[in-house]
């Protein structure tokens, strides 16, 4: 169906959520509009394709009552972060269901709400929870069969009088119960609480209820535990497993995270292509288009110059590209770590090889004290990566007629690495910033070159994968040591 009033064109195309939960997932726009959902939302209400949901969207007014996103904000405005409530939603055959939904607003630069991220899963059978506690209270307990929970009579004192529920596997001899005391059932911490919450509900008459955790050596499963009045000096234990929402709710915290994890690596993204890409792109379109209008003005001297200018240029345009690569990589899971021995002494020759020209151009010799057949168990490509931008870092900010030099010593935590130069050093308030991805930090080097931030962090990530730790050591003026290590072959 097209035309204006199609929704689906409307909002095409539309993100998918690569994966599926026990819970549901949907994105609605700040106008009310389903941007998206996983299978498990759409198979909550009845429906066999998110498309199908959206068709009845567009179609269904009482249906499309429930995406307002009037109720989100009213919730978001009185609380930070992410807030968890409870609406009735309706399904594709009419039915209404009570979903318990976790939400947190995506906000622009500016702090404008741009969609929301709802997490859900059914609690319809809490409805039934509240009608058994009212149906205790008129003293009707005929609702108790109907229940999955396990549920107890209580003496006030904590004693199993008896139970009104069918089997559940965290007490398969349930009438071996009776008589016991809950302090002989339940841990110390637990059954202190279960006492203090039966004398609370037979002194106030109100339900009581707490959350707990039970381990054992292949699981840890959570209960909710209510308690009510049953009779004199009687109360009603209700005990509700509710491992399944506990562990949603993990999942919810986890995929959050991430959430803001991809807006954040996102923002960074579109941060550098649009500033530190477009400035030496800049500069190249600049030379060129002065080389080629003055050409014939210009003398054998002044050409070098621009020529010079260009092929700096394009020489950091092409780390910077590399970078970004291997940072995206990265963040997106698609670095493939392939360990194997590696000769460390070839590894750094080619390193110094392939900046030997930068090194050249500021007068800047290298110091290889690595000795020849030094053998380690590594990724060579990572290994290479992170030598090329602590190399590269040393020869940016050393002043013309300086030195970097590399070490490599084993010893028994592995290979430790050095690289250093007698530069112009860093200061120690910025020493912290050079390995948090949160800031990615940079500066111009002695000769005014440019950078992203990028390289320190990619050398992090890379020697974290080899499950090694990576260090600085600086004083401001006399130069700059990088440090980081290698485990042994066993370790990796």
């Amino acid at each position: 169906m097209k035309g204006k009033n199609n929704i689906a064109d409307e909002i095409a195309p539309r993100e998918i959520i690569p994966i599926d939960f026990e819970f549901g997932v949907v994105r609605i726009r700040v106008d009310g509009i389903p941007l998206f959902a996983n299978n498990s939302f759409f198979e909550l209400l009845g429906f066999n394709s998110f498309d199908e949901m959206l068709l009845h969207f567009q179609l269904n007014e009482e249906f499309k009552k429930c995406f307002s996103p009037l109720k989100y904000s009213s919730h978001l405005k009185r609380e930070s972060g992410s807030v968890f409530f409870e609406n009735r939603w309706i399904k594709k055959n009419g039915q209404s269901v009570l979903l318990r939904e976790n939400v947190r607003a995506s906000r622009d630069e500016a702090g404008t709400i741009l969609h929301f991220d709802c997490f859900v899963e059914d609690v319809t059978n809490n409805v039934i929870i509240e009608k058994l506690i009212k149906d205790i209270e008129a003293g009707d307990y005929s609702i108790l069969k109907a229940l999955p929970d396990l549920i107890f009579v209580l003496s006030g004192e904590g004693k199993f009088i008896d139970y009104q529920s069918n089997y559940h596997k965290l007490f398969i001899d349930k009438e071996h119960l009776k008589g016991l005391h809950v302090s002989e059932v339940f841990p110390e911490i637990i059954s202190g609480q279960i006492v203090y919450s039966i004398k609370t509900a037979l002194n106030s008459g109100n339900v009581e209820m707490f959350e707990f955790n039970l381990e054992s050596e292949s699981e840890t499963e959570y209960f909710e535990a209510r308690f009510a009045i049953a009779g004199h000096n009687l109360v009603l234990m209700i005990l509700r497993d509710i491992s399944t929402q506990k562990l949603a709710e993990i999942q919810i915290k986890n995929f959050t995270e991430k959430l803001k994890h991809l807006n954040i690596t996102k923002d960074k993204f579109f941060s550098i292509i649009s500033h530190d890409l477009r400035t030496p792109i800049t500069g190249l379109l600049g030379y060129s288009e002065l080389l080629s209008k003055e050409i014939e003005t210009l003398d054998k001297d002044e050409i070098k110059h621009f020529a010079g200018n260009i092929a700096e240029i394009a020489k950091s345009t092409n780390t910077l590209l590399s970078n970004i690569l291997d940072w995206s990589r990265i963040q997106t899971g698609r670095v493939y770590f392939s360990p194997q021995t590696t000769d460390i002494f070839n590894a750094v020759k080619r390193v110094l090889n392939l900046l030997a020209g930068a090194a050249s151009n500021k007068n800047i010799a290298f110091d290889n004290k690595v000795e020849e057949s030094t053998i380690l168990y590594a990724d060579e490509n990572m290994l290479q990566s992170v030598l090329i931008n602590l190399v590269g870092n040393a020869i940016k900010f050393t002043n013309a007629g300086g030195t970097v030099r590399i070490e490599c010593e084993k010893n028994e935590t592995g290979h430790h690495f050095q690289v250093a130069d007698n530069g112009i050093g860093i200061d120690k308030a910025d020493l912290q910033k050079l390995f948090d991805s949160d800031i990615i930090f940079s500066t111009n080097g002695t000769a005014k070159e440019n950078g992203t931030g990028l390289g320190l962090l990619l050398c992090k990530e890379f020697v974290e994968k080899h499950y090694g730790k990576i260090w600085v050591e600086s004083e401001k003026g006399k130069g700059t040591t990088f440090h980081f290590t290698i485990p042994p072959r066993t370790n990796i």
